[in-house]
């Protein structure tokens, strides 16, 4: 019998969490799942060693982060996957030198080859030119993070196999326009929580109320969509055995 409550836990596959939260902050999540992402190698190093049972630790260079983007080595980072199943949050930005993050993130992306990760990529006014670079180096586990491509875009992106974390912060149009076998979850805690809704990461009520109306569903099957599709995608890139072990679980019943 499974050791597991019927009901899943709230899903959350982009988030940002201090690298030093305590046990009883995590508590105070409620349960959520959620897929934790860094903004520069300084915070990916500090995680590098945590082992939380319902949090993913991710390994990120911001591009909109000049700092993250000065610190970056190839090497290094390379080593952070060693600990690590989750590249994030790393991509392009509208602000800063485009030549000079599509550098790095090329780098990223070479680093990922073969690798058992999933990657959680920015696109901030930088949609064409992501979709350029994964075009020339895709990789099986992207996920394209609060993606605001435009029509052709977003076909491109699906066409490519990408994946999409979607907020309660984004406009119908976009919501419905993108396979619901193929969108997960975000709040991108603490950005924009007036407009996501969410008090917290891992607080996706507001999502998956939206979405449930979307598509003649309930919340509930809503939940359990986007657990089947973190199923789906970390089977296909050999990163469910990499999950802690409640999560995996928890992807494998829904």
């Amino acid at each position: 019998m499974s050791p597991f409550p019927d009901d899943l836990p709230p899903l959350d596959c982009h988030a940002h969490i201090a690298p030093d939260v305590t046990p009883a902050q995590i508590g105070a999540l409620q349960g959520a799942v959620v897929f934790a992402v860094t903004r520069t190698p300084a915070e990916a190093h500090r995680v590098g060693r945590r082992r939380d049972a319902r949090l993913v630790w991710g390994s990120g260079v911001h591009p909109g982060v000049p700092e993250a983007l000065d610190a970056f080595d190839r090497q290094l980072f390379r080593a952070t996957l060693r600990n690590s199943c989750l590249i994030g949050e790393v991509g392009l930005d509208r602000r800063g030198n485009l030549e000079r993050q599509r550098t790095v993130l090329a780098q990223i992306l070479h680093a990922a080859q073969d690798e058992a990760v999933l990657l959680s990529l920015h696109s901030t006014g930088r949609t064409g030119p992501l979709l350029d670079l994964l075009t020339d180096q895709p990789h099986p586990g992207m996920i394209l993070h609060w993606f605001l491509g435009n029509p052709p875009e977003r076909q491109h992106a699906i066409d490519l196999g990408a994946y999409f974390s979607v907020n309660a912060a984004m406009p119908d149009d976009i919501l419905t326009s993108l396979p619901l076998t193929r969108v997960l979850p975000e709040t991108d805690f603490p950005a924009s929580r007036r407009a996501t809704g969410a008090s917290r990461p891992g607080h996706v009520d507001r999502l998956e109320q939206r979405l449930a109306q979307l598509h003649g569903m309930t919340p509930e099957d809503v939940r359990r969509r986007f657990w089947q599709n973190l199923r789906e995608l970390t089977t296909r890139t050999h990163v469910l055995d990499r999950l802690p072990d409640h999560v995996a679980d928890w992807a494998l019943e829904a």
